[in-house]
């Protein structure tokens, strides 16, 4: 089993989100990835065979024009994974979501990442107990992998 690569891309310009973040996000997203590979995957894997997984952080207004587009909801939304190997995550929901919660985006933006690579190896987050039994394996990896120092 191939391990893909990760790339992380920056589509939005906000203060807090740099070239350092995506270039922290990508070296700590390639040491996770053997870790979430060796768990089970769930009904509707594609990661494990897939070359390139290809990350874009965008604003508020792109992920809302993908979400109208392909899922018709013209909502902002955290995260959208295409099985393809592509993940779209918001700095704009991570900011808002976290300042209401008392979080670190960055650690917030980072979970949407995890969250869509979780998805890519097959979980599902429709029903109650799937959507724990995927945070039982997302969540683990967030506390362990997040770079702090950025």
């Amino acid at each position: 089993m191939a391990t893909p690569r990760i790339e992380v891309y920056l589509h939005a310009e906000r203060a807090w989100v740099t070239d350092e973040l995506a270039e922290a996000y990508a070296a700590a997203l390639n040491r996770m990835l053997p870790e979430l590979l060796a768990q089970p995957q769930g009904p509707d894997h594609t990661l494990s065979g897939l070359q390139e997984v290809e990350i874009s952080i965008v604003d508020d207004e792109a992920i809302a024009a993908v979400h109208a587009e392909f899922l018709n909801d013209p909502t902002p939304t955290d995260a959208i994974t295409f099985p393809y190997g592509e993940i779209l995550v918001s700095c704009d929901t991570a900011l808002r979501y976290a300042t209401e919660h008392t979080l670190s985006p960055k650690e917030e933006l980072f979970r949407y990442v995890v969250h869509g690579l979780v998805h890519l190896h097959g979980h599902r987050d429709y029903e109650p107990a799937d959507r724990e039994a995927m945070f039982a394996v997302q969540e683990p990896l967030v506390a362990k992998y997040c770079p702090t120092d950025i």
